[in-house]
């Protein structure tokens, strides 16, 4: 692809989600290497802008006004990143500058920051972003212009580089008229006479180029944190085009990142509005008081379905609005003719006196069927609303102790990593020794409910999911709650309430919470809340919920399968404009 068939369709090559940080890399990359630009015959050439720098800075060390940098390595053409234009040059950034160091704190300590100006702004790392130098909550410090280390104060115009851990090689140029001082995290460059021979933007273009920034991370000193040494910084190499043409590189490439900003800005601004224009649609659908109000704020989200649903993004939101509209019975239709809950209620309490539950030393009572004020949203009236006790058998699991060891009678063990919300993963399994009669009390059967009692995420809290049997004499941790059904097979639809938001929201309601930490206890998933609808209806509630996540997993893989191409047309575009 030609430079010029790029530029034209510049803004068709956006579509991707790394489309736009893409093409600021391709801008950074074709300005420092001399093609986003025409080279004119008639530019003063860069090796001229060379010897005038050297010049300049033996007259300012006859006067003693800089000190002589250490000599610094000839360029090695053989080993160059890319080649350049005839009248560019290649130079060490040490040659071009009166100083590189770094900053320093006030001599004394105890320094304390001052409220108002009254003392020495002081610039940190946090205050030198790319491009701009961030002093909206600047700082000062108790120090007068003679008390502050000479090689740390700052003149109008110094390039300020940080040096220091995740920050590292982010620049700006200090275009203020303050008495300042720098920290230890931040790099002084003062290039020589800038307004005769260096265009500071395109040093700061050079230093954000991928060529510029892959020296820095391969130049990094090993430590226990990220830095860059002076000496290193002095040695960068740097493509310097003549005087002339680094004032056209700069108009050129603030203009086209300029560009890049504002498709970046239109392209949040649209999927923003897109992502509100869903929540506002799937609230409406929710709160409908009525099926002609249901039917209506559904139709309006079918009618714009393409719109609403043409980022990844919005996809989970559509999830959890089919997730909570199954578990408020509004996902299928009631029928009249099905078994109401409390007939089914009768057939477990039944169960459970067969089973003699009462074993916890409490006597058995049969359920009495109560209003539950505190109910999170109305059902239909053939539901109830029942607490989890009431229809599961709820208990911890095993206590993993370093006397359990995998050395003779052992069996897989299910971790709190094993369990995620409806679906397991049992790729990796641990494996530890029972005693007698442990693997009869603790082993899992088909149909047991999984619950995650907490692993310190407000987000994470209550993950669960179904045992099937998939393994033989499995056991699980007492990090994972088992919730057994009892006479009835209701788990699946229970599954689906607890990862639906109402769900989600009732159990952290009922965390215990420590230190920060979120978790649930047997006792609380026991009080837990849930619907219970007629067993026929919940198997067609179940069904069309499979089938409409399914139809949500083949909606986002399409998606994603869209964007991976776009991403693949704009690498395919780069390498083309960038080896042209």
């Amino acid at each position: 692809m030609k430079l010029e068939t790029f530029f034209e369709n510049f803004e068709f090559l956006t579509d991707a989600p790394n489309a736009v940080a893409k093409l600021r890399e391709i801008i950074l990359q074709l300005s420092v290497k001399g093609k986003l630009v025409h080279q004119y015959l008639n530019d003063e050439p860069a090796s001229v802008i060379l010897k005038n720098i050297e010049i300049e800075k033996e007259n300012l060390i006859k006067q003693k006004k800089i000190k002589r940098i250490d000599s610094l390595p000839a360029i090695d053409f053989n080993n160059l990143p890319y080649a350049i234009p005839k009248n560019w040059e290649w130079a060490r950034l040490g040659s071009l500058v009166e100083v590189i160091t770094k900053g320093s704190s006030p001599k004394w300590q105890g320094v304390n920051y001052v409220e108002d100006n009254s003392g020495t702004l002081f610039i940190t790392s946090e205050n030198v972003q790319n491009y701009v130098l961030d002093v909206t909550e600047p700082k000062f410090v108790e120090a007068k212009f003679n008390e502050i280390e000479p090689r740390s104060i700052l003149e109008r115009n110094d390039v300020l580089m940080n040096i220091v851990g995740a920050s590292i090689g982010r620049t700006a140029i200090f275009d203020r008229d303050d008495v300042a001082n720098i920290n230890q995290a931040v790099c002084l460059i003062r290039f020589i006479s800038p307004e005769k021979f260096i265009e500071l933007r395109y040093i700061l273009h050079f230093f954000n180029s991928p060529v510029c920034i892959s020296f820095m991370f391969d130049k990094q000193v090993d430590s226990a944190r990220a830095n860059l040494s002076m000496g290193n910084i002095a040695k960068f190499p740097i493509p310097l085009p003549p005087i002339a043409e680094q004032k056209r590189i700069v108009e050129k490439c603030d203009r086209l990142l300029s560009i890049c900003d504002e498709i970046e800005k239109r392209q949040q601004q649209r999927q923003e509005s897109i992502v509100r224009m869903n929540e506002s649609a799937i609230a409406q659908l929710l709160s409908s008081q009525n099926p002609d109000e249901f039917r209506q704020h559904w139709q309006r989200i079918c009618n714009n379905f393409d719109l609403l649903y043409n980022i990844p993004e919005t996809i989970p939101k559509l999830r959890q609005a089919i997730l909570q509209l199954a578990v408020q019975g509004k996902l299928v239709r009631q029928d009249p003719n099905d078994e109401a809950a409390s007939v089914l209620l009768k057939k477990i309490n039944a169960e459970k006196a067969k089973l003699e539950i009462n074993k916890k030393n409490r006597a058995f009572k049969e359920q009495i069927l109560t209003e539950y004020v505190n109910a999170p949203f109305e059902i239909p009236s053939n539901w109830l609303w029942l607490k989890v006790d009431d229809l599961y058998d709820v208990s911890g699991g095993i206590q993993k102790t370093p006397k359990r060891t995998p050395i003779s009678n052992f069996f897989p063990y299910l971790r709190v990593a094993n369990v995620h919300r409806r679906r397991l993963d049992l790729s990796q399994l641990e494996y530890f020794e029972l005693v007698q009669g442990e693997l009869e009390r603790w082993k899992l059967q088909s149909g047991d409910l999984l619950i995650v009692e907490g692993n310190g995420s407000e987000n994470e809290i209550g993950r669960c999911a179904i045992w099937n049997a998939e393994i033989d004499n499995c056991v699980h941790q007492n990090h994972i709650i088992r919730a057994r059904p009892i006479g009835h097979n209701s788990q699946l639809f229970t599954l689906l309430f607890l990862n639906s938001p109402s769900g989600m929201a009732e159990m952290r309601n009922l965390a215990i919470t420590t230190s920060g930490l979120f978790s649930l206890s047997v006792g609380k998933i026991r009080e837990i809340l849930v619907p219970l609808p007629p067993l026929a209806e919940q198997k067609r509630i179940v069904e069309k919920c499979d089938r409409l996540m399914s139809l949500c997993d083949t909606l986002e893989a399409k998606l994603k399968q869209g964007r991976d191409s776009s991403e693949k047309l704009m690498e395919v575009a780069a390498k083309q404009v960038l080896t042209a």
